[in-house]
């Protein structure tokens, strides 16, 4: 969406206890679009792993097949991610291929992360640059959740070497990340092992499906598509040297009398310059499609029909635990517009702010007009509750706090900051937030996790850990009752 209007109270007035969308969750789709859209997991982390560990995964499985690129080979195959390197150099006529295969207990719950591995993965392995190797885990994920479960287009195009490894009901990638653990084969297509640039298919993960998914994006993918238009151009350059190199080789072989190994020259240059034109034609053909695209997303024929009246409330995602996820409808039809990945979010209860800087992971800044700011998460397994900021636009997290809260925690909004329930151990404290989600100053008195923050005008009444009544201070949230009042009453 390139616009997105907000319509709750006024534009973006605050709200608070936000009514739920009866929305039934198989009508959760959002219309108008074919494009590969992944589900991805949504909530905050318990434990945020940093980029440089997550690329790390595909790095270590890659290294070690770059140390014996030639030879078949398993990877770590008891780990949460396995390699099997599975190629027949003595097989002519069909494809080799790289396949990921994301195990049981794999923790990869995002579509940007598991492009991540792949991307360290080909760096490793094959020598690619980091930009390059980005561009061609796009395509791999792309071209595998296109044909996820399709096994007939696999087996007319890979040697029995890679279809030993495939089934039905695993191969490619679910658009759900629900779906990834020990249900996921990742086929990367091999063109030469040793080919550099030329390593991965870049024909075979750009197929005309994979580009007509593109395509139904509202931005037509036109950015990746360059991205790979460029690569080809290159992988063409790359391979018309080659085919130069050969040739020169050919040619000192055959004064040198040596006609087997200039006949095997010969064939080289062939082969390299066959490939060096077939990327040139493709490249200029991908280049020719994307400047025809262009011309539609200029013309706004590609946009969504913009409509200028949205409503966006809370819809019900799990009655027992309490948990909603934002939803965005056509306020004049119905028709749902866009729904948050974000699936914990607790209370009934959401607040916006304006004017939010979020750092992001590569440590760039983005200031946000408007945000959400509400509770979210469960305290199980990778989740945590957390404060959490929420992007207006596409309803995605892109910022928790630090600290962890009590799972019953209330969210009171007071003058320019937010109380909640920190947890700290087996305590809990009342801690004020700024809308950055920075703890700003915590109580000393410990009190109930589900304790309400009563605001008065001689401070905040909340429940300490007894059931008695304490007052705090709304400015440092000392407490202004002292334990020997209360009992001596």
């Amino acid at each position: 969406m390139k616009k997105f209007l907000c319509v709750l109270t006024s534009c973006f007035a605050l709200f608070t206890y936000a009514s739920a969308i009866e929305v039934n969750e198989a009508e959760l789709q959002v219309p108008g679009s074919d494009g590969i859209q992944f589900e991805n997991y949504g909530g905050p982390y318990a434990v945020i792993e940093s980029v440089d560990a997550i690329i790390g995964i595909g790095t270590a499985l890659g290294r070690e097949v770059a140390a014996a690129l030639e030879t078949p080979a398993t990877i770590q195959p008891g780990a949460k991610y396995t390699l099997v390197h599975a190629i027949d150099l003595q097989t002519q006529g069909a494809l080799d291929a790289d396949i990921l295969l994301l195990n049981e207990n794999a923790g990869v719950d995002h579509i940007k992360n598991l492009r991540r591995i792949i991307m360290g993965y080909l760096e490793a392995a094959y020598g690619y640059t980091r930009e390059d190797a980005e561009t061609v885990a796009t395509f791999v994920t792309i071209y595998n959740a296109v044909y996820r479960n399709n096994l007939d287009n696999f087996t007319a195009k890979y040697k029995d070497i890679v279809l030993q490894y495939l089934t039905a009901d695993k191969v490619g990638l679910s658009t759900n990340w629900q779906d990834w653990p020990g249900r996921t084969q990742i086929v990367i297509p091999l063109n030469d092992v040793n080919g550099g640039l030329s390593s991965v298919d870049t024909t075979t993960i750009s197929d005309e499906n994979v580009v007509e998914a593109l395509q139904d994006e509202p931005g037509k993918g036109i950015s990746e598509r360059e991205a790979l238009a460029s690569l080809k151009e290159r992988e063409s350059a790359d391979a018309a040297e080659k085919a130069k190199t050969a040739q020169k080789e050919a040619a000192q072989e055959r004064k040198d009398g040596d006609k087997a190994a200039a006949a095997k020259s010969a064939q080289e240059s062939k082969e390299q310059q066959q490939l060096a034109d077939r990327k040139a034609t493709e490249a200029r053909n991908d280049r020719q499609e994307i400047a025809k695209d262009k011309e539609v997303v200029a013309s706004g024929q590609a946009d969504v029909q913009v409509v200028p009246n949205y409503l966006t409330g809370l819809f019900v995602v799990d009655d027992a635990k309490g948990m909603y996820r934002l939803v965005t409808v056509n306020a004049d039809t119905g028709v749902l517009v866009r729904r948050s990945p974000i699936t914990q979010v607790r209370s009934r209860t959401v607040y916006g702010v304006s004017n939010v800087t979020v750092v992001k992971e590569d440590g760039s800044k983005v200031t946000y007009p408007q945000m959400y700011l509400a509770v979210c998460g469960e305290n199980a397994g990778k989740s945590a509750v957390k404060l959490c900021l929420i992007d207006t636009e596409s309803m995605e997290l892109q910022k928790q706090s630090e600290e962890t809260l009590a799972e019953g925690t209330a969210l009171v909004p007071y003058n320019d900051v937010f109380f909640a329930v920190v947890q700290q151990g087996k305590e809990y404290y009342a801690a004020a937030f700024d809308k950055n989600v920075t703890m700003l100053k915590k109580s000393a008195l410990a009190i109930k996790p589900t304790s309400p923050f009563n605001i008065t005008d001689r401070g905040i009444l909340v429940t300490d850990t007894n059931g008695n009544p304490r007052l705090l201070d709304t400015r440092d949230l000392s407490t202004l009752w002292t334990s020997a009042a209360i009992d001596a009453k």
